[in-house]
């Protein structure tokens, strides 16, 4: 086949999911089993950054019980957003929810086997496919990351470490695409000033 015969069923495909509704439809004719081969464009959705998980020294400044007071202020201030419906109305049930989320926490910074010897492996991604976690969901959980490490006073010496692992670590919970466009990350270089103040 020639590349100017090339025919793939992405050509002139939306970049966004919210414009399929534009769409017009596709014939159904000679889409599978035709005359000839047809070759469909190779497509990724997203390639998943490597995750910098912190060192010890983390938990060792920090603690358990400040680290979970940390996990709990960051879920107080994500429930009063728009992401907010994706966690339990129910008091108990979000308690028990962000006692989860702290026990990983915990864990990943040094503490033990806190999540692993009672949930088992994290499995970020496919534990959340029960809520729809898109871009703009991680944008929000990233930012009251953010607001939290200020408004709990995170040691400044440790900020770089737990920084370049939440903001990597982050894109791992994305389990719902609404764009076709690179996943917008938020380097330390480039947020770092915002610690200074």
């Amino acid at each position: 086949m020639k590349p100017e015969e090339h025919q793939s069923c992405q050509s002139g495909m939306p970049k966004m999911f919210t414009q399929m509704s534009e769409q017009k439809p596709t014939p159904m004719t000679n889409r599978f089993g035709g005359e000839e081969v047809r070759v469909v464009d190779a497509m990724i959705d997203f390639i998943y950054p490597e995750v910098p998980f912190p060192s010890k020294r983390i938990f060792e400044a920090l603690g358990e019980e400040r680290i979970r007071a940390l996990v709990v202020y960051h879920h107080d201030l994500l429930r009063k957003t728009k992401v907010g419906d994706l966690f339990p109305a129910n008091d108990e049930a979000f308690k028990a929810a962000v006692h989860k989320s702290a026990d990983f926490f915990v864990e990943a910074l040094g503490g033990g086997a806190t999540f692993t010897s009672v949930h088992g492996e994290p499995h970020l991604r496919s534990r959340h496919f029960k809520v729809s976690i898109d871009e703009n969901a991680r944008d929000i959980w990233l930012l009251m990351f953010k607001k939290a490490l200020k408004e709990q006073h995170f040691p400044k010496a440790h900020l770089q470490e737990f920084w370049e692992w939440i903001e990597a670590l982050s894109i791992r919970m994305i389990n719902r695409r609404t764009t076709m466009e690179p996943i917008c990350r938020y380097y330390w270089s480039e947020i770092k000033g915002e610690f200074e103040a």
